[in-house]
């Protein structure tokens, strides 16, 4: 045989110590195989484990798996743990040594071989903080759980009931018990047997899932399963490989081998090991059925037959086994279910007794047993002394061997007495007699001689003395017959092989093994008859355990009975139906199933429909008929005990009594007429049969009438009892919702609605025309709640329970009449009333009947929120909405919303008080417990989840606004202050119940009903804190008692993985919610302790290994990025450290490397194989990086010891294709790439800044700054926006479905939205509620569903845009600021972005706020840029095209100075200034000919800016300066004015004076100014006259060019200057740089920056002609005059100064250039004054003084620095900068400033002395 490999089996040792490879354990494979869902089976892992030869080898082979050990497999385990193979490391976290000594040990202990005991060792290793977190609790844990719940230690009792705290221990001394090697290895006997009952369930799960899996698979499925393959010879192979296991394991439970040392073999042990003993027998025995049950008909060879009956001889059916311990006892009935079951298959009494018969064609490789004397003798002697043992396993075995030697007898005697017969005849005239015992239908043969002679039977029945005498026979039946026994038997392994609470096994193999027990049944009718024990094991078969609420559940086990046990059982019944009515009732619904193209379901569907036979006792007065005889009449003859008559006279069954007011045809009658033929079918009793074709369901609705109206009907066929009422109810339930799931399945729901209302109708028809069956139920159900408790028995409460069910039915048919109906049921609150609910079932202990009951009306409760949530399109469309056709009836028509509303509050109330009164309920079983906690807790989730998930639901337009009270009430009851301990202690309850899940590999529906009880409650508390924070709640309370238990949250992923996704989510939320506080929040770690928090993170950073779900993975990630961005610092330094804060004091202070045990390193080791991880999961991997680097900078310094991951990041975006392009073919896709890159742009910012504070930016930068195609892309421009498809879709979807808009299906925040097809819109939602529409999938999947998925997704990628667009901003900032000025290009890429950004900004904008703030974010990036570039001297002399985008994007603006525009019009102002200032500056193609004039064109858009910006934007604002409201200020001014100074200033531009003077004359400009002045004492904001400073230097900017100073003074400007009321404020003595009072402060800054520069340039402009103006105005401001000489007089030198002044003399910049104007002003007047005849005054200004005192501020320089002082921000910095040049001897910018501006004034009044 070929050797196979075990790489993949067991991969290598080193890997699976590091963690590098995640060691699948049978236990792993086993849960996959037994998920539902399927994705753990097809992931890589597992689906390659699977398809491994090794791995199949063994599943053939199933002995080799733990084999003993040998000298070969003592060289594999050294060759597997020599150092070649595994090379330790300082830092790694297991001792070699001690695993091969472990292994060792094991392997002597188990006696297994040595390589399986290392593999078991290991798996304990990986597993070793799943163990630690699935054992005890500690001290602290108790204690806070105890907290959390609100009891003291003698009440924390029912809360801790269910764990073992009787030796709770402090956590440090349970961890050091834990890592203590006698505890290690006490585990690793624990893991040896797990996974030895684990491999047998994983081979067991293969072939169900290879053979029995439903037909329609996904697609990766199916791949799998066509890869693995066992034919049918191999199969046939592996079954008696597997009965040798088979006694093997039973053979081990008897005793443990001697082998293990006492001290490990407890009490705890001893139970493991029988355990698992009975379990890996149980799943021999399930894969020796599935092999025999895929062999089919046929009969087994007979070497596996001998095997298996020597095998129960020898174990005795497996009787005597039993288990005092639970984890024991309920593997006994499987067990003994199994052997039965496998006994009966190999009998085949099916095949058997036809072949018996000769009516068989047997295959040529069939070899039967019934052949074989030697095996029929064996066969025969097992079961004589089964039944000599009273082995009660057995008797079903009994049963079948009994008919099969009956038949043998009976064959036997006939082939006997056919010889005779055939001798006598052929002796006296060799004429041959052709007889048939069974008629024509049966091949005759009794005239072959063949046939005649003996068969191989023959000589067993000889043998063992029955060939002449039955009685052994006889007595065999009739012992396990009497009494009913054998169907004792039967129901009760029936039980545990459906698909109920209690099934054992998956339940398509339930369904074959219980079809071995039908097959018994419908075999042995002919011999036991029609009798009850037999019946009611038949039911028992046909349901185990399923009722109501499991219809259409699971299809795969519903049982598809034979057309045979139809004829027997349901054929008798129906005979005797409606007299004996609970029989025919049982099997009806019992068989119901919502299957298509079902012979079994046509059939039932006539027998009610069209029922065509009436049974009834008939009475004595009846003597109105007539005895006949049936062939006179054409109907076959009957047995003789059958008495036929035919009735004279018509029959009513229903007669009314006199005071009935009804009047006469108002309703159907059933009404038998004269001349029915009828037979008496029972010699006693007169039990009379009617030929009478009627409807069995209105019969069934008019006999419910009956009983409800009491004496009014006088009813043939008797009163119903209250077992059948509650039987009747039931099957118009479940006929009414089987009938709605069959037509479900059809093209659209309206059609299953009419289909269930055929049933209401039909029903209905024989009732009064004021009723229908719906009516009679209801107060049916009224009768029973309100009898006295005291009278409610079990069989009322069915009866209820039943009502319960068909309201439940008829929800989804006639939603308006139960909604009407629950308003006024007295099961819940009413405005006036309490709710009976909890009266009737409020006893402490729930029976049978009234947990059904409660548990009825609690899913019942679930389905009414479940039609309210998906109603609300319906009820608000109307019977005229688009989506309904014409004439089709509003189902919900007169229900109002606050019907619904109330119902829902009454509703939710009541399952409150059910879910706080549980915890004090004594249940039938725990399991009961949690069906019950489960639901209730899911609807309450349902609720608050569904209520505040889309919309806004306090508007009363709002989907769920009729939720909204309900909601409410639940947050209130759990969230508020005042919520009470006793709410939470259930939910505290349910999550410690997962702990007591048996670690079982049998009753996959018990488990998984804990577990959805377990998530559910996770999912609840999740919601309750998201609700709390999307409405802005205080949830301190339900924080802290979460806080409390997060011991136990945090447990639960080691107890099933299956809990992982929701406690980590609760855990996310719970953080997320504390950080939103202003004080600081709890601490996680500190609730959890090092030793929890340690072994937590440990499984939690393991991601979804092996299984490597993306969900799973997602939601771990987000956690680890909650927890860095909520204040958890404890828990963020575990997470990236990998050590708790105890562990981290004893090491380094400071790291200085990332260790590879924490998360963020393994955050980058996926990293670097960005490309093969699904875009989801690299989104949530960068989030975490960048909130790591935000929130924990010390990480960026750790990571950059290893930056080679970067080079990953670079090559991922350098291999990006255009965003545009991957749009069109998948538009998810996209803007997951954005995103990604994105989160790679804002890394590489935080990167780069970092290594630019110590110096090491310049090269990452460069290499960055190479592959930045992506970003030059598509980071600007968020053109994914289709704008026409949601308009389109917006307005088609108001059409369709008018009253309701598709904003209505805006998600709130209330949870986490990913990018994607659920971005925006509820899709999901959506569906629930739309999905009845035809036009909402479309006929062609292209409906209205797909068109929101197709907004959703487009609106994820422009999010996903504008996070682009955000991050490509950081990133570049950061390369311009390393780069700058050097590189050539980055200024190439800031200035292509500035041109997209202003480009993108001129295109049409969605009026969503989004894009609003996405404009003004790409101005202002735009002039961040511009002005870095500006200030490198790095813009381009040629500026046309910015100057062009700039000019467009102002004239686009359609309302600049608008509140809502003005903020984005004045950042492109500041752009076109940077724009115009920087070019004239800039070093880029610096030459001779740029620098003297500028291009026409650039002269041309200056003219333009002067025109439409400047002149046009200073008169709005000034006439906006008047408004009080407007959103202007004064700083939009100094903006205007800066633009004209900087258009002013452009090469060339003073060749259009002319051009520029009309522009300002059309617009008014200098009028305007020149008034702004005049007001601006009244305009003055708090004193300050700013618009007047503002008006003169707009004017001082024009006055630079002399045509438009010359047309100022021919206009009077300077009369205006002395005139206006400000100059009167001038005047003042208190005028000066240094005023306290802002105004007086002002008017100097007007005199010194406005007036005397404007002076200058008029004087300059107009010469002599304007010189005697110019002097008296001047001579206007006497004080000024005289105190700007005086501000500069020497400290202490002072002749007209007091000394105590001098002291607090200073000086400004600005004085200094008031006293250098002034200078200028009286040299050019005296020069005039010399050399004009016209009269100039003389100016009364002291210029030799001046200049005395400015030679004493030049040569004291330190006098000078020290009293030179700043006025503002600028000069402030000006002040710590340094100077231009170090020749001048100055020490700061503004010392530099004054002493160049002193200067010149000393050269201007020296040269005037001179």
């Amino acid at each position: 045989m070929a050797s196979f490999t075990d790489k993949t089996y067991f991969p290598p040792l080193g890997d699976c110590l590091t963690g590098k490879t995640t060691l699948l354990s049978w236990k792993l494979v086993a849960s996959a195989l037994s998920d539902t869902s399927r994705d753990r089976l097809t992931s890589a892992s597992v689906s390659a484990f699977l398809k491994d030869d090794y791995v199949n080898n063994l599943i053939q082979n199933p002995t080799k798996t733990f084999t003993t050990p040998s000298a070969q497999t003592k060289a594999d385990f050294e060759t597997k743990t020599a150092a070649i193979n595994v090379v330790p490391a300082p830092n790694d976290q297991y001792d070699l040594a001690v695993i091969k000594e472990d292994a060792l040990w094991l392997s002597k202990a188990a006696n297994i071989d040595e390589v399986a005991a290392l593999r078991i060792v290991v798996l304990e290793f990986q597993s070793r903080a799943r163990s630690h977190l699935t054992g005890p609790l500690s001290t602290q844990d108790v204690t806070n759980i105890q907290e959390a719940a609100g009891v003291s230690d003698a009440q924390a009792s029912s809360i801790l009931a269910l764990l073992n705290v009787s030796a709770v221990a402090d956590a440090e001394a349970t961890w050091a018990e834990f890592e203590e090697e006698s505890s290690r290895r006490q585990r690793l006997l624990a893991a040896y047997l797990s996974e030895r009952r684990s491999f047998l369930s994983a081979a067991d799960l293969l072939i169900t899932f290879l053979y029995y899996s439903p037909a329609s698979l996904p697609q990766e499925v199916e791949v799998l399963r066509g890869a693995i393959s066992f034919d049918a010879a191999a199969r046939e192979e592996l079954i008696p490989k597997y009965m040798s296991y088979l006694q093997d394991s039973v053979e081990r439970s008897f005793a443990i081998p001697t082998t293990f040392p006492p001290a490990f073999v407890t009490d705890q042990f001893e139970v493991d090991w029988i355990r698992s003993a009975f379990a890996e027998a149980t799943h021999a025995m399930s894969l020796i059925f599935q092999f025999l049950d895929l062999h089919g008909d046929k009969f087994v060879a007979l070497d596996i037959v001998t095997q298996w009956y020597k095998f129960v001889d020898e174990f005795e059916f497996l009787e005597g086994l039993s288990g005092t311990h639970e984890l024991i006892a309920e593997l006994i009935i499987p067990l003994k279910t199994l052997v039965c079951v496998i006994s009966l298959k190999l009998l085949n009494v099916k095949r058997a007794i036809p072949y018996l018969n000769q009516d068989v064609d047997l295959e040529e490789s069939e070899d039967p047993y019934l052949a074989s004397s030697e095996n029929l003798t064996q066969i025969h002697r097992v079961v004589i002394g089964a039944a000599n043992a009273g082995v009660m396993t057995a008797g079903p075995v009994i049963l079948a061997w009994s008919m099969i030697l009956l038949e043998m007898f009976n064959g036997y005697q006939e082939r006997a007495e056919r010889r005779d017969l055939a001798q006598n005849q052929r002796a006296q005239d060799g004429f041959e007699l052709e007889f048939a015992r069974y008629g024509t239908g049966r091949r005759n043969s009794a005239g072959s001689i063949v046939s005649i002679e003996k068969s191989g039977y023959d000589i067993f029945l000889s043998s063992e003395s029955i060939d002449r005498d039955n009685q052994v026979i006889k007595g065999l039946a009739a012992l396990v017959t009497s009494g009913g026994q054998v169907y004792d038997v039967l129901s009760e392994m029936a039980a545990c092989l459906g698909a109920g609470p209690l099934a054992a096994f998956q339940p398509v193999v339930g369904v074959r093994m219980r079809q071995v027990f039908l097959d018994l049944l419908e075999t042995s009718f002919i011999q036991v008859g029609y009798l009850s024990d037999p019946l009611s094991c038949v039911i028992a078969t046909l349901s185990t355990g399923r009722g109501y609420w499991d219809i259409g559940v699971d299809k795969q086990a519903h049982l598809v009975t034979s057309e045979g046990l139809l004829e027997s059982y349901l054929g008798q019944a129906f005979l005797r139906y409606p007299y004996e009515f609970l029989p025919f009732a049982n099997l009806c619904r019992v068989l119901l199933a919502p299957t298509e193209d079902d012979a079994q379901q046509e059939v039932l569907h006539g027998l009610l429909f069209r029922t065509s036979k009436l049974s009834m006792e008939w009475h004595e007065r009846w003597n109105s008929y007539e005895l006949i005889f049936e062939e006179d009449y054409g109907a076959s003859p009957q047995p003789n005990n059958l008495t036929t008559f035919q009735l004279t006279q018509d029959l009513d069954l229903f007669n009314s009594s006199l005071s009935s007011k009804r009047r006469p045809g108002e309703e159907e009658r059933f009404t038998v007429k004269a001349g029915t033929i009828g037979r008496f079918i029972s010699d006693s009793g007169r039990v009379a049969q009617l030929d009478y074709m009627h409807s069995g369901l209105a019969l069934l609705g008019k006999r419910l009438e009956a009983s409800l109206m009491g004496d009014t009907y006088d009813t043939t066929l008797g009163p119903l009892t209250t077992d059948e009422l509650a039987e009747a109810v039931a099957l118009l339930a479940t006929v009414l919702r089987v009938e709605y799931l069959k037509a479900s399945n059809g093209p659209s729901k309206a059609s299953a609605s009419e289909a269930a209302l055929d049933v209401v109708r039909e029903a209905s028809r024989a009732l009064p025309r004021t009723k229908d069956i719906i009516t009679i139920i209801t107060d049916l159900l009224d009768g029973f709640i309100q009898m006295d408790l005291s009278s409610l028995d079990g069989s009322k409460i069915s009866v209820m329970t039943s009502c319960l069910h068909f309201l439940d039915a008829a929800l989804p048919v006639a939603p308006g009449r139960i909604w009407a109906y629950m308003s006024r049921c007295g099961l819940i609150n009413g405005e006036s009333r309490a709710g009976r609910l909890s009266r009737i079932t409020g006893n402490l202990d729930l029976l049978a009947e009234r947990f059904d009951f409660l548990s009825s009306a609690i899913k019942f409760f679930s389905h009414l929120v479940d039609n309210a949530l998906m109603s609300p399109a319906q009820r608000k469309i109307g019977v005229n909405g688009g989506s309904r056709s014409k004439g089709e009836a509003n189902q919900w028509l007169g229900t109002s919303e606050n019907v619904l509303s109330r119902v829902l509050l009454s509703v939710t109330q009541t399952t409150v008080d059910v879910f706080e009164n549980s915890a004090t309920w004594r249940f039938p079983s725990e399991l009961d417990r949690s069906i019950l906690v489960g639901d209730v807790v899911g609807t309450m989730n349902k609720l608050i989840s569904l209520t505040f998930s889309i919309g806004s639901p306090d508007s009363p337009s709002s989907l769920t606004h009729s939720l909204l009270p309900a909601a409410k009430y639940i947050l209130e009851s759990f969230v508020s202050t005042s919520s009470s301990f006793l709410r939470f202690q259930p939910l505290l309850s349910s999550l410690l119940v997962a702990f007591q899940i048996p670690d079982s590999t049998l009753y996959p529906r018990r488990s998984r009903i804990v577990s959805e009880r377990v998530n559910s409650v996770l999912d609840f508390a999740t919601s309750l804190l998201r609700a709390a924070n999307y409405l802005e709640q205080p949830s301190t309370g339900i924080q802290t008692q979460l806080f409390k238990s997060a011991s136990v949250v945090a447990r639960l992923p080691a107890v099933r993985r299956s809990f992982k996704t929701r406690s980590v989510t609760l855990l996310s939320t719970l953080v997320e919610s504390a950080g939103k506080g202003n004080s600081e929040p709890p601490s996680l770690l500190g609730y959890l302790g090092p030793q929890i928090s340690r072994s937590f993170i440990q499984i939690v950073s393991q991601l979804d290994r092996p299984f490597d779900r993306t969900p799973e993975v997602l939601t771990i990630w987000k956690f680890f990025s909650i927890i860095m961005r909520n204040r958890q610092q404890w828990m963020a330094n575990c997470l990236l450290t990998g050590k708790t804060p105890r562990e981290a004091l004893k090491g380094e202070s400071k790291l200085s490397k990332l260790p590879p045990d924490s998360v963020l390193s393994r955050a980058i080791e996926k990293l670097r194989t960005i490309g093969n991880l699904p875009s989801e999961e690299v989104i949530a991997i960068l989030d975490l990086f960048t909130s790591a680097q935000n929130y924990w900078p010390w990480t960026i310094f750790a990571m950059q010891q290893d930056p080679s991951f970067l080079e990953n990041l670079r090559a991922y975006v350098r291999n990006l294709k255009p965003l545009s392009v991957v749009a069109k073919s998948d538009a998810k896709e996209a803007g997951h790439q954005a995103r990604i890159a994105a989160y790679i742009a804002e890394t590489f910012a935080m990167q780069l800044y970092h290594m630019r504070q110590m110096g090491q930016a310049q090269k990452f930068s460069e290499d960055v700054v190479n592959d930045l195609d992506y970003f030059l892309r598509s980071g600007v421009q968020v053109a994914g926006y289709n704008a026409s498809l949601h308009v389109n879709f917006t307005k088609n979807f108001s059409t369709r479905y008018p009253g309701i808009s598709v904003d209505d299906f805006k998600r709130t925040p209330l949870s986490p939205r990913d990018l994607g097809s659920q971005y925006y819109y509820a899709l999901d939602v959506a569906e629930s509620m739309l999905s009845y529409d035809a036009g909402w999938a479309g006929s062609r999947k292209n409906g209205f569903r797909n068109e929101m998925e197709t907004a959703n997704l487009n609106l994820s990628l422009v999010e996903a845009e504008v996070a682009l667009f955000h991050a490509w901003e950081y990133l570049l900032l950061e390369l311009s600021v390393s780069l700058l000025p050097k590189s050539a290009t980055i200024v190439t890429h800031m200035l292509q972005v500035v041109q997209q950004s202003l480009e993108a900004n001129q295109r049409s904008q969605p009026p969503e706020n989004i894009f609003v703030r996405l404009v003004h974010a790409r101005a202002n990036l735009a002039l961040t840029l511009l002005q870095r570039l500006a200030e490198a001297s790095s813009l381009p002399k040629d500026s046309t095209s910015i100057l062009t985008n700039v000019s467009i994007a102002l004239h686009a603006v359609e309302d600049p100075f608008g509140k809502d525009q003005i903020a984005y019009y004045r950042t492109l102002l500041k752009i076109l200034f940077v724009v115009l200032r920087g070019a004239k500056h800039s070093t880029n193609n610096a030459n001779e000919k740029t620098a003297l004039e500028s291009p026409v064109a650039v002269t041309q858009l200056v003219l333009t800016i002067l025109d439409r910006v400047v002149a046009t934007s200073f008169r709005t604002l000034v006439a906006l300066v008047h408004e009080s409201d407007a959103a202007t200020t004064p700083e939009d001014l100094a903006l205007v004015t800066a633009i004209l100074q900087a258009c002013l200033s452009v090469p060339g531009i003073e060749q259009c004076q002319l051009q520029i003077l009309n522009i300002m004359s059309s617009h008014e400009v200098l009028q305007v100014a020149t008034s702004l002045y005049s007001w601006a004492d009244r305009l003055a904001d708090k004193g300050d006259p700013i618009y007047g400073e503002l008006a003169l230097l707009f004017l001082l900017e024009l006055s630079a060019l002399p045509t438009l100073a010359e047309h100022l003074a021919c206009d009077g400007l300077l009369g205006h200057l002395t005139s206006a009321s400000i100059a009167g404020f001038m005047r003042r003595s208190n005028v000066s740089p240094f005023a306290d009072n802002a105004g007086a402060a002002r008017c100097y800054s007007i005199w010194a920056k406005g007036i005397l520069p404007i002076l200058l340039n008029v004087l300059g402009a107009l010469g002599p002609t304007i010189a005697p103006e110019v002097a008296f105005v001047l001579n206007q401001f006497p004080n000024l005059l005289q105190t700007s000489v005086e501000r500069f007089e020497a400290p202490g030198l002072s002749r007209t100064a007091a000394a105590r002044d001098a002291a607090q003399q200073y000086i400004t910049l600005l004085a200094i250039s008031e006293i250098h104007s002034l200078a200028l002003l009286t040299r050019v007047l005296s020069v005039l004054r010399q050399n004009n005849l016209r009269d100039i005054p003389e100016v009364q200004w002291d210029s030799a003084t001046v200049s005395e005192n400015v030679e004493f501020w030049l040569s004291g320089r330190k006098i000078l620095r020290e009293r030179l002082l700043p006025l503002n921000a600028r000069e402030t910095e000006w002040r710590g900068m340094k100077p231009l040049s170090e020749a001048g001897g100055c020490e700061n910018r503004l010392e530099e400033k004054a002493v160049v501006q002193l200067e010149a004034v000393r050269d201007v009044l020296t040269e005037d002395e001179e």
